[in-house]
């Protein structure tokens, strides 16, 4: 009779075990880069709650990885500097994943994020962030298509896509240039070169861009083809000065 008691548990156990392994294998992994190696953002219970992306522009789709939207809260850094108005993150500023400007991007600030200010300090504030980012699943992992019913902008914008950051010199444009273009203000560097021509449209107001003339500039936007080939133009969406 013990024995037979003995076995039942036994078999229990063995069952609770493999249950709790096969829920560990549901687990699934996700990256920021598409790389088994690089930093793990988050985890997906299951595979249906994954919603599938397109892989970035600028990006050449790597085999077995797929780019995927995940939504969730993350610890992240922020430049001091990139706090706008009501120290909420200025709109195209960097949400990093470490107090330091070489830290990896988790993903770029818009106006649709939850953003909640846990300490300030001179150089970097530490965020409370929740958002959508681009993020990657081995391919092994990822659901079938018809599993995939959410639908999201295609616009999202991604650390790898869209927006662009340039140092340089914001001054005006030649009377030439102007004419040439319809610009105003270009982006130079320390050689005098030209970097792109600059659309201060998408500015938030509180950003106020006679204040960053003839200064060391720190851009970030979306880069356009100008009209003319060669012209490259920056629609800023977040500035500041290079100290």
């Amino acid at each position: 009779m013990k024995s037979s008691r003995l076995l039942q548990s036994f078999a229990l156990l063995a069952l609770a075990g493999f249950s709790q392994a096969a829920s560990a294998q549901e687990s699934i992994n996700v990256h920021l880069e598409p790389n088994a190696k690089s930093t793990l953002i988050g985890k997906l219970d299951s595979r249906s709650l994954s919603v599938n992306a397109e892989w970035p522009k600028d990006r050449k789709p790597v085999s077995n990885w797929q780019p995927i939207y995940y939504r969730g809260e993350f610890l992240v850094y922020l430049d001091s500097y990139d706090l706008g108005k009501n120290n909420l993150p200025a709109p195209g500023s960097h949400y990093l994943l470490g107090p330091s400007k070489n830290a990896p991007v988790l993903a770029i600030a818009t106006d649709e994020d939850k953003a909640e200010i846990i300490t300030i300090d001179p150089r970097y504030c530490h965020i409370n962030l929740e958002t959508i980012v681009l993020g990657y699943i081995e391919d092994d992992a990822a659901p079938p298509p018809a599993l995939l019913t959410a639908t999201l902008p295609a616009e999202l914008p991604s650390a790898n896509e869209a927006i662009k950051t340039f140092e340089g010199i914001l001054v005006s444009t030649t009377s030439f240039e102007s004419a040439r273009t319809g610009y105003r203000f270009k982006l130079i560097n320390t050689d005098n070169k030209t970097i792109a021509f600059v659309d201060p449209s998408s500015l938030p107001e509180y950003i106020i861009f006679a204040d960053y003339i003839n200064a060391k500039t720190i851009a970030s936007g979306k880069l356009m083809s100008g009209s003319d080939e060669g012209d490259l133009i920056l629609n800023i969406q977040s500035l500041k000065k290079k100290h």
